[in-house]
């Protein structure tokens, strides 16, 4: 098995689109309602979304291969709640196909991004999850990240909480 990361670019844009969405309407099956995943998930909305960030170089984002496919990604910039110092980073996203889940691909993706997010002389980095997604807490905290007790509550026809790890 040949596995490659490269930072993603604006050619990108509509792979990076697809996983999103696809690993998002999985992984948040019954924790964010089926509509606002409809909605706010869909391919085309996604894949806008990626060519406005990579147009402007933020947050930077790259691509995780499996055998020359386009399997995953990670995100990570500027954090975007709190008042952190600029010896803060943020993870905004590492979303992989639900083919590709516990296969070690998000460890490798995590695990080049701290090494990325390292190499830029940043000393702290949070991440921010929904609370119910219990299987994406479990992978963060065997990555050694933990719960500050920080969390932020968001209403997308259904109350949802994110926390701080």
């Amino acid at each position: 098995m040949s596995r490659l990361i490269r930072y993603a670019n604006l050619n990108d844009s509509e792979i990076l689109g697809k996983i999103h969405s696809e690993s998002s309407k999985t992984g948040f099956k019954g924790i964010i309602p089926d509509k606002v995943l409809n909605d706010v998930f869909f391919i085309e909305r996604r894949t806008k979304r990626f060519i406005s960030e990579l147009s402007i170089g933020s947050p930077k984002t790259a691509i995780i291969f499996d055998n020359y496919e386009p399997v995953g990604f990670i995100s990570f910039g500027s954090c975007r709640y709190g008042n952190n110092d600029n010896s803060w980073i943020e993870i905004w996203r590492v979303y992989v196909i639900q083919e590709f889940w516990g296969c070690n691909v998000s460890k490798e993706l995590t695990e080049w991004g701290i090494r990325e997010i390292v190499k830029e002389n940043f000393k702290n980095i949070e991440l921010w999850v929904l609370e119910k997604n219990t299987r994406a807490r479990s992978f963060y905290e065997k990555m050694g990240f933990k719960f500050d007790n920080t969390f932020q509550i968001t209403d997308s026809g259904k109350e949802l909480r994110y926390i701080k790890i």
